[in-house]
């Protein structure tokens, strides 16, 4: 099998340089620029490795019994006896030890991995104790294992270095086994972090541990071998045939898993787009392909001695290999931040959702960059210097912006949900003044913290914003010095050029902290009614009830009446007839007031009940009986005219009606001489004239009373000396 490898390589080579010289026989001159010398010294270097490679595989023989003696110190197959009962009594006595010292340990896992837990911190946790447990049990394994042949052999003793390695390569396996079983928890599924069917975490452990054991098993062979007097060239050939190994080991696995694969990053959504479509199709056939171009260029660079090179390509490799894995356990962790108690709020999941595929997106970017960096690196080119020479200082500006910019982004999130936490669901919501379309106004409004929390979020938004450009201005090399002292000028001929605008901002930051008002109570200032709708840093905006919006900067804002704070009375009038019984009146309202107590709609609002407060006053055509109630504001309306309703029909079953107003006119006696034959029309029109100028002399009062918008004289604060 190797020779057949080596054949191979001798092939391509030979290959290689054949078409090199038939590319540099058309040039008669020998005229070479700098890149051509360059190919012409790299074909050359291979083809003295291939005859290197060619004469090793001549004195293969020859080698092997080199290493046969090495490896045995010469005594045969005696020698290989004694490596191989060591290496096994030191594996016996280690699982001994372990076993013995780690009982309580095992037991302890085994019943880690039987729990159910629906909280992933406490999943989490548990699986890191189970994994805290297995390492310690590995480090018993370990120490007892190494005392073996630290004790049995010198330092550079062949069995020494052999069973040191082979115990490496043990613990190697072992070590990454525990991790995969964080990750994976085959036989955990009440812990798993992963949302994976449990035959599909058993057959991705399963897979990741043999992928590492082969791995670990294959490299650790060469390099023994290495040790045991293989030549160099050889080994530059075995390295890279190891590569092909484990490459299509990651192949088969792609090609075996491909769909669960898919699933785990899609969780079984349909492709929204054709090109999404393309991608789940050929994916496979994308990271065969790539994988094949890194080992293509790896073992070259192995193969050839250019051993730095290959060395900055082996990490694209690597991740190459666990990005799905690398991807899923940062998508994992990022979905745990739902879980947050502190974070939670009404918007949150949708923005931690964007958050998340922004995160993603960011360190996807990071990886492929990563592995363009190293790929690049591999051809002997300086990636970094190269970009630095190009763009100057600008790489180092640009990542910097990005941190600061993904700090701000971060405690803007944080400050967010801390402010969404503390209000409901439609605290954001733009008021479009719907909500006074129902009722007259005057119900109860929002709490200081919705009222206040809101200018908090704009102007904490402001400062961050104002920081942030700060910073970068700074970060892009602009001195704001200059900027902050012309601001401070600005300032204050703002303060001296604007000064009703600073009046606004500092009544209204006062107006807040005396809690005068707060968004959706209503209110009536500077003469103006309405239901506060929007609060901003200089004005109020107020919503009538008849649907008007009216704007208030809060310096005009002297008296603020606010008819929405804690409960509202409410006293009610009307007229009845000189005769009228004021007890039975009494008793009737008394009445009302029990029954509208009982009612399941709005008798829960009540404070107190309806209840009479008799008759306030005598009009020269009726007897004025005032009743009042106390409810919480906003309610006041419906029971007003059910209060009405329920009184005039208590009153007008005991027969008793409201009386009407009237005028008496008493008109002067008609002379003698009043002709008999005057028409009776206009004796009735001098009359009803009569009538109306005496009406228009009527009191002050009774016009008050037939004011057509009646709420300021309805809605009042209690009577303190009402009984």
């Amino acid at each position: 099998m190797l020779k057949t490898w080596s054949l191979i390589f001798a092939l391509l080579l030979s290959v290689s340089t054949t078409a090199f010289a038939a590319d540099s026989s058309g040039d008669d001159e020998f005229l070479y620029s700098s890149e051509k010398m360059a190919s012409f010294l790299f074909m050359q270097h291979a083809i003295d490795r291939k005859d290197q490679l060619i004469r090793s595989l001549n004195n293969w023989s020859e080698q092997t019994v080199t290493m046969w003696h090495n490896m045995t110190k010469g005594q045969g197959a005696d020698g290989f006896t004694e490596l191989l009962l060591t290496f096994t009594a030191m594996m016996i006595i280690a699982l001994f030890i372990e076993a013995l010292v780690g009982y309580k340990l095992k037991r302890l896992c085994d019943r880690i991995t039987e729990q159910n837990s629906l909280d992933w911190r406490q999943s989490l946790g548990l699986l890191l104790l189970r994994c805290v447990f297995s390492y310690i049990a590995l480090a018993v394994f370990s120490v007892v294992a190494y005392l073996i042949p630290l004790t049995l052999y010198d330092t550079e003793d062949i069995y020494r270095v052999s069973l040191v390695a082979i115990l490496n390569m043990v613990i190697s396996i072992r070590a990454f086994a525990i991790i995969a079983q964080l990750i994976w928890a085959p036989h955990a599924s009440g812990l798993r972090l992963m949302n994976i069917e449990c035959h599909l975490a058993r057959r991705f452990y399963f897979w990741s541990v043999g992928f590492i054991a082969v791995y670990n098993i294959s490299t650790t062979s060469w390099q023994l071998l290495y040790q045991f007097g293989i030549d160099a060239i050889m080994f530059a050939l075995i390295v890279p045939v190891n590569g092909l190994l484990m490459n299509s080991i990651a192949i088969m696995f792609i090609v075996l898993n491909r769909k669960p694969i898919t699933n785990l990053f899609t969780d079984g959504r349909e492709a929204s787009t054709l090109f999404t479509q393309n991608v789940r199709q050929m994916w496979p056939t994308i990271i065969t392909i790539w994988l094949l171009v890194i080992w293509a260029i790896w073992a070259a660079n192995e193969f050839l001695g250019y051993y730095s090179q290959a060395d900055q390509i082996t990490p694209a490799w690597w991740i190459t290999i666990s990005f799905p894995i690398l991807d899923r356990i940062i998508f994992v962790l990022l979905n745990k931040l739902k879980d947050i108690t502190w974070l939670q709020s009404h918007s949150f999941e949708r923005r931690c959702d964007t958050f998340i595929k922004r995160t993603l997106i960011a360190i996807r970017t990071i990886l492929i960059s990563a592995v363009l960096y190293h790929v690049i690196n591999s051809f002997g080119y300086d990636t970094w210097e190269m970009l630095a020479a190009s763009l100057g200082n600008m790489i180092d500006k640009s990542v910097d912006v990005i941190i600061v910019l993904v700090i701000a982004y971060a405690v803007w999130e944080v400050i967010q949900s801390a402010i969404e936490r503390h209000l409901p669901a439609d605290a954001f919501v733009e008021d479009n003044g719907m909500a006074s379309l129902e009722g007259e106004g005057g119900g109860a409004g929002a709490t200081r913290s919705e009222t206040l929390l809101p200018l908090v979020r704009s102007f904490l938004l402001v400062f961050l914003l104002v920081c942030v450009i700060l910073t970068v201005l700074s970060i892009a090399g602009v001195e704001i010095a200059p900027l902050l002292a012309g601001a401070g000028i600005v300032g204050i001929a703002v303060g001296f050029g604007a000064q009703k605008l600073v009046q606004d901002v500092i009544s209204g930051i006062f107006f807040l902290l005396d809690d005068a008002f707060r968004r959706g109570e209503y209110i009536e200032a500077a003469g103006l009614r309405g239901t506060v709708e929007r609060i901003s840093i200089r004005s109020i905006r107020l919503r009538h009830h008849l649907g008007a919006v009216q704007t208030i900067p809060f310096s005009e804002m002297a008296t603020v009446t606010n008819l929405s704070r804690d409960w509202i009375t409410m006293k009610l009038e009307f007229r009845l007839a000189y005769d009228t019984n004021v007890e039975q009146v009494r008793k009737l309202i008394k009445k009302v007031g029990q029954k509208m107590l009982e009612h399941e709609e709005y008798g829960p609002h009540f404070l107190l009940p309806l209840k009479s407060q008799g008759v306030i006053r005598v009009e020269e055509s009726a007897l004025i009986f005032r009743m009042k109630f106390t409810c919480v504001p906003g309610e006041q309306w419906i029971i007003r005219r059910e209060a009405y309703r329920l009184v005039k029909e208590a009153l007008s079953a005991n027969d008793i009606h409201f009386a009407h107003r009237s005028v008496h006119v008493l008109l002067p006696d008609q002379p003698d001489e009043l002709d008999k034959s005057t028409d009776a029309a206009a004796l009735q029109q001098q009359t009803i004239a009569k009538a109306g100028a005496a009406a228009l002399t009527a009191s002050p009062e009774i016009r008050r009373q037939d004011k057509i918008d009646d709420d300021k004289a309805n809605v009042i604060g209690a009577d303190a000396d009402s009984s």
